[in-house]
């Protein structure tokens, strides 16, 4: 990190004593009380113990980490705002679940994820604000030294916390050695557990924030890490855009991760620029010209990532409509394509002498955006699990979604407080209201809980099949009887090939050089003058091919599936050539040299 703007590193070096104590205090106090409310001495039970379990991590973690002056009016006035602002984030939260759901704790789980980046990006501002006194203009060195800083504290102080625990574990274990089982039965009750963890992640903040310096030179081995990976990433970045004229984007598509890979990419080019960009007093350019050059190609070529996060995010949208994940996915893809658009206009600086200054103009108004939107998806305003529920029921009301058990119970089970009111609307419809589904709507209407159901797939039609599956060039259709039997899942219930026709983007119409399932034909049979049908999957790492032949089941003839053809141990060069093989139809019989070994009364036995 660099030294060339004071402003950056005018923080006080040291802590008053009565700080230092107070901070230690708390979170023990904090570690006591958590469990006290964990373990049901006191507090609510239900969904308010987790609302107070996460205040007492959120308000008094805030303040250990903030807190320099206990005297400091203008800090008691922040601290009472955030409080109060949590306070009621949390009960719009609980709201927003709906009685039935406030009691799951993995509902819970994405808020306290959202809760811990908007803490982290208040920080920062609340640091800047206790120093500077105001938030006006407040210098982007101010908050780069302070959000980073931040960063390397958590990581010191968790570590610190691993590495007691490590020693205490060695303490309990060596004892345990010679039958004194004292202080392992000491160490492992659960008060001591609480409050010695909270003693000791109060020690790790105490001791990274009071020792600067240290803190600095770890912080600068971290900054020159990313400054080394960001070339490196930048020329994945450029590669990857320039491969995809002749790869196209269908295998993105048929990933079904393009959307969290994508943006996965562009956070991790997002924290590497802004480790090397640091605070924007840098004198000099940090990379020679053609570096330079192929980062700022790379920062150029941002939006065409955020554009096909997008995408993939609107293909499963348009599939199987919105639900809250979806559109966090959306909010946090639309959020990516800002910064991307952002971070190409910054590359565009034509002043090599001012690298990426826009920089520092660009992340103060996107930590707001960032902040408010955090804010804004847990309130009624943009409650997305109200979204997702009206998304949903109309999918199912008008027939794009079958109305299977598992969807009525996602509908029920997903969406908050918004999704019985969508499920008891449902049973009102003609549709809904006779049969097995009204049966089905009834039984999620009595249920209590959400539980396991093993996921139905989409029925497919005949027509749908043919759509679907391709024929090798050199083969023929299969019969129409077979397609029937497909349709009908009387010879087989669900495969690679159905769930293709549920990847993002997949193409229905039947071109053997893209489509994921191909129909050959090969006489597989000797005792048999038919050729079998071959279904074979390419979407595997080994490629698989099902063999069907008719078969007597009764009193008539039903197409059965009667085998399996595998290829094992090929390698990725092998794999390749016998894909392509299988997509040009190129399959021939190879009779088998060697002969079964029969013994009178049981299997045949194959030599291998």
């Amino acid at each position: 990190m660099t030294t060339d703007n004071p402003t950056a590193l005018a923080t006080p070096a040291d802590l008053p004593r009565l700080t230092k104590e107070v901070m230690v205090l708390t979170t023990l106090l904090q570690g006591a009380g958590i469990y006290t409310l964990m373990d049901g001495w006191w507090g609510p039970a239900g969904a308010l113990r987790l609302i107070a379990i996460s205040l007492l991590l959120a308000v008094p973690g805030f303040f250990v980490l903030c807190v320099r002056q206990l005297g400091d009016r203008l800090l008691w006035r922040g601290m009472a705002v955030l409080a109060l602002l949590l306070l009621a984030l949390h009960g719009s939260v609980w709201w927003l679940l709906g009685s039935r759901n406030v009691w799951r704790g993995s509902a819970w789980a994405p808020w306290l994820l959202c809760q811990g980046a908007l803490l982290f990006i208040a920080l920062a501002w609340m640091q800047a604000w206790l120093q500077q006194r105001s938030l006006r203009r407040v210098p982007y060195a101010l908050l780069f030294d302070h959000a980073w800083n931040n960063a390397v504290v958590l990581g010191f102080a968790l570590q610190f916390v691993a590495l007691g625990w490590a020693v205490l574990g060695l303490w309990a274990g060596l004892f345990a050695l010679v039958k004194v089982r004292l202080f392992a039965e000491t160490f492992t009750a659960p008060a001591f557990v609480y409050m010695a963890t909270g003693l000791m992640a109060g020690l790790g903040v105490l001791l990274a924030r009071g020792q600067p310096r240290p803190l600095r030179l770890m912080l600068q081995l971290v900054l020159a890490l990313y400054r080394l990976l960001l070339p490196l990433l930048a020329l994945v970045v450029v590669l990857f855009v320039a491969f995809l004229p002749f790869t196209g984007v269908q295998p993105l598509w048929e990933t079904r991760k393009a959307a969290p890979l994508l943006m996965g990419v562009l956070l991790c080019l997002l924290v590497f620029v802004n480790a090397v960009y640091q605070d924007g007093s840098r004198q000099t350019a940090p990379y020679p010209a053609a570096l330079r050059g192929l980062i700022a190609a790379a920062l150029a070529l941002m939006p065409v990532l955020a554009a096909l996060a997008l995408w993939a995010v609107a293909l499963r949208v348009r599939q199987y409509g919105w639900t809250h994940e979806r559109i966090w996915a959306l909010t946090i893809a639309g959020t990516l394509m800002l910064y991307a658009l952002g971070y190409a206009w910054a590359a565009l600086e034509r002043d090599a002498a001012a690298w990426l200054q826009r920089i520092g103009r660009i992340n103060p108004a996107m930590s707001w955006l960032v902040m408010a939107l955090l804010v804004l998806l847990h309130t009624p305003l943009l409650d997305p699990y109200r979204i997702g529920a009206a998304s949903q029921y109309q999918r199912l009301a008008d027939g794009t979604q079958a109305p299977t058990l598992q969807a009525l119970q996602d509908l029920s089970f997903d969406h908050g407080r918004h999704g019985l009111p969508a499920l008891q609307r449902l049973q009102g419809l003609p549709a809904f209201a006779q049969g097995q589904v009204a049966q089905d709507v009834r039984q999620m209407l009595d249920a209590e809980a959400k539980r396991y159901l093993p996921r139905q797939a989409a029925a497919l039609s005949a027509d749908d099949w043919r759509g679907l599956l391709a024929v090798a060039p050199g083969h023929i259709p299969p019969p129409e009887d077979w397609w029937q039997a497909l349709a009908d899942k009387d010879i087989i219930s669900g495969s690679v090939c159905q769930g293709a026709a549920q990847t993002e983007g997949a193409p229905q119409a039947s071109d053997p050089q893209t489509a994921t399932c191909l129909i050959l034909q090969a006489p597989l049979d000797s005792a048999s003058e038919q050729p079998q049908q071959l279904l074979c999957t390419t979407a595997r790492y080994n490629p698989v091919c099902r063999v069907f032949a008719r078969g007597a089941e009764g009193a008539q003839e039903r197409w059965q599936q009667v085998g399996e053809v595998r290829w094992h141990q090929v390698t990725g060069q092998q794999h390749a050539q016998l894909v392509q093989a299988l997509r040009e139809g190129r399959v021939q019989v190879q009779a088998s040299p060697w002969r079964d070994l029969a013994v009178p009364g049981l299997p045949a036995g194959r030599v291998q």
